[in-house]
């Protein structure tokens, strides 16, 4: 919220100027009723009033065109206002998505992240829109026009002030009962767009397992769920507008009410009650042009009402995503801090004073089920319940004494983070920080050799370790590989290098420093890095190379292509290195992108390479010709080949075996077909000594023949 404000005030100026066009705006429109009520009078009067009628009439063409006027200003300022504010917070929310770490991007998911950046935006931009302009004129319409009316007639004045009260009641009685429907429409908002994109981008397993009807069911559910819930929203809100319109009337019918009984009171002589009559005419008819005009504005103003709970709930929801912390996985920015090893400390004494609260509460759930606990299972195991259900579980009190300890020392926690993060903020400014940075790191000849001692780590929100007791080192100029089945914690341990998640247990060495030392922009400097899925982004082949490095030349572009044997089929399109490429690289095949992806990495010319299952789409001998050019140009860099084919690591200086999250054995082929079991069997499921014999020759003959040549 604050952030919100902040972008508000950076344009005070412009908010100034649309608050002061507003109230002109306001007390020019009430002038015309006053204008109006001068010449009822003018006309009633028998002697000859004609010029000044005129007069009168030219005030109010005057004071006309000048509403208009202030309108426009007014409407020009909010509007630029409301869009600026949209900008900045898409602007933020862009930014935090881009630096969070991957554990909260999954835990919001790519379709709520969208829809919190896009359509949440646009519902607080419209609320400004609206608000800015309505929040001043309302209150200033009806201040001006309840004072014009205590000098034109007092005794009418309960009437408009009954209206006005009755007006806000209603309208808060509204908000309360619509405000939790907008908060549940944006979320199903979200479930609609997830199961709008799973559908789209799985429309090939869809359509290959013939199930459209299964998907257009799952989203005729989740769309009539979201129609469903506008309905009861809007149910609501249809009394809006004829609730307004309703006291209107009725105060319509009171002030003629009234000015009938005035005008039934009046006693004296003839010229005495002609004259009071008319001017109470003359008051009623302007106090009800006031009335119409109080009653206009709060009619925008129960509109802003109708808006103000799904604003509200797409404001919360656009702040929790830019109140995201950043540096709660960070270390680097406290190792600034002199007091480092106090900090750490502080923290593994708070883990282990809630350790030591919560196993007398776990025994206890373990003597009460008779069996081993498992948190995992039963946190899925309560979101499946229904709120009936779990309010009746015996599970309740249970994860409610344990929610309430864990929170506790999570806030603790928190706390210590923020105060050594303040100190470091405090007593150094950026550019000593950068300096800091600079001084150990930047100018710190980081080669790229990497260490892994007893590394562990779970995925959030489960305590189940995906790798256990990782350790190994790589080497300048050799070529480590991890080979496993399916599930074994490969992509894992390779994730853990760029800084994507941060190691539950052990270290990461980068060069014998720490990498949660080491800030995370550092780190992936030295990486070139291809995920498992080849992913280019829109554009031209030569800009998504210049991804990996911005300042390369052309020559240098074709160079690596070549490596990479992708200069074949891009040399044969029409242009070139500047051929368009679709989103996601649509327009190529799997091994084309994997194969830009690999010259991505390249060009980089980076001292650690990691090729996640980055061969699986290429054949044999483009795979053999791709590998034999790679030992040459990453000579002077360490590189981590994670692979599912055997072939693509027979000759790697250390293969790594995982069965189930940890090192079975490691070392050369020719020593691991000897003594590993796990390593034995994967060999065995995809060659046989023949087809090794023919890899081996394979390899040796691409060395022969060169291996930069493209294929």
């Amino acid at each position: 919220m604050n952030k919100l404000l902040k972008f508000l005030w950076s344009k005070w100026y412009l908010l100034f100027i649309a608050a002061l066009a507003i109230i002109t705006q306001c007390y020019m429109q009430l002038l015309l009723p006053e204008k109006m009520g001068n010449i009822q009078k003018l006309i009633s009067d028998s002697s000859n009033n004609t010029n000044k009628i005129l007069i009168e009439g030219g005030w109010m063409i005057l004071i006309s065109f000048s509403v208009v006027i202030l309108a426009f200003i007014q409407f020009y300022c909010a509007s630029y206002v409301s869009s600026y504010v949209g900008k900045k917070l898409r602007e933020e929310m862009y930014s935090k998505v881009n630096s969070i770490s991957l554990a909260d991007y999954n835990k919001y998911g790519t379709a709520t992240l969208i829809t919190r950046t896009t359509n949440d935006v646009e519902q607080i931009k419209n609320f400004m829109l609206m608000g800015i302009r309505i929040l001043i004129m309302s209150p200033t319409m009806m201040i001006i026009a309840l004072v014009k009316t205590i000098n034109v007639q007092s005794s009418l004045l309960l009437i408009l002030l009954i209206s006005l009260i009755t007006i806000i009641l209603g309208m808060i009685l509204l908000l309360y009962l619509a405000s939790p429907l907008f908060k549940k429409i944006q979320e199903k908002i979200d479930n609609l767009t997830i199961v709008f994109r799973e559908g789209l981008t799985g429309i090939r397993v869809v359509r290959a397992y013939n199930q459209e009807d299964f998907e257009y069911k799952k989203f005729d559910i989740t769309n009539k769920d979201l129609t469903n819930t506008y309905i009861k929203v809007n149910r609501i809100l249809s009394f809006a507008n004829p609730f307004v319109q309703i006291l209107f009337n009725f105060c319509f019918i009171g002030i003629y009410g009234l000015g009938f009984y005035l005008i039934n009171n009046i006693s004296g002589n003839v010229n005495f009650i002609t004259e009071k009559v008319t001017n109470t005419i003359t008051n009623i008819s302007v106090v009800a042009q006031y009335c119409m005009q109080i009653m206009q504005s709060f009619v925008m103003f129960a509109m802003l009402f109708i808006m103000l709970p799904q604003a509200s709930a797409s404001i919360k929801r656009a702040v929790e995503i830019i109140n995201i912390d950043t540096n709660k996985d960070n270390e680097e920015i406290l190792a600034f801090s002199p007091d480092y090893s106090n900090y750490q400390n502080e923290l593994n004494s708070l883990y282990d004073e809630e350790n030591k609260k919560l196993q007398p509460l776990i025994k206890k759930f373990e003597s009460e089920y008779h069996k081993k606990f498992n948190y995992d299972l039963i946190k899925y195991q309560i979101s499946i319940m229904t709120e009936k259900d779990y309010e009746h579980s015996s599970l309740k009190k249970y994860f409610n004494e344990y929610n309430k300890i864990h929170n506790k020392y999570h806030l603790k926690r928190k706390e210590v983070r923020a105060k050594y993060r303040n100190n470091v903020t405090q007593n150094l400014s950026s550019s000593q920080k950068e300096n800091i940075i600079n001084d150990k790191f930047k100018n710190h000849n980081l080669k790229g050799i990497i260490e892994y001692k007893n590394v562990s780590f779970s995925y959030p929100d489960t305590d189940v370790p995906c790798i256990k007791n990782i350790s190994f080192k790589t080497n300048i100029g050799e070529t480590t590989a991890i080979i496993g089945s399916t599930g074994s914690g490969k992509s894992t341990v390779v994730n853990l290098i760029p800084k994507f998640y941060k190691v539950t247990s052990g270290e990461i060495l980068l060069d014998g420093v720490n990498i949660n030392e080491l800030p995370a922009d550092i780190v992936r400097d030295k990486i070139g890095f291809v995920p498992q899925t080849a992913l280019l982004f829109k554009g031209s082949i030569k800009s998504n190379l210049l991804f990996g490095n911005k300042e390369a030349s052309d020559d240098e572009i074709i160079n690596v292509l070549k490596i990479a044997q992708a200069y074949n089929f891009v040399s044969k399109l029409p242009d070139g290195i500047n051929s368009f490429v679709s989103q996601s690289g649509k327009n190529f095949s799997g091994g084309q992108k994997q194969r830009l992806c690999i010259a991505r990495s390249l060009i980089k010319k980076a001292e650690i390479y990691i090729f996640d299952d980055s061969f699986s789409a290429l054949d044999f001998k483009t795979d053999a010709k791709l590998r034999t050019a790679l030992k040459n140009y990453t000579k002077d860099s360490s590189v981590i080949v994670v692979a599912q084919r055997v072939s693509s690591i027979l000759d790697a200086d250390n293969i790594i075996v995982l069965n189930e999250g940890e090192i079975v054995d490691q070392g050369r082929h020719e020593d691991l077909i000897k003594r590993c079991k796990v390593y034995q069997d994967i060999v065995a499921s995809q060659l046989d000594k023949d087809e090794i014999e023919k890899t081996l020759k394979l390899k040796e003959r691409v060395l022969n023949e060169g291996g930069n040549k493209d294929a």
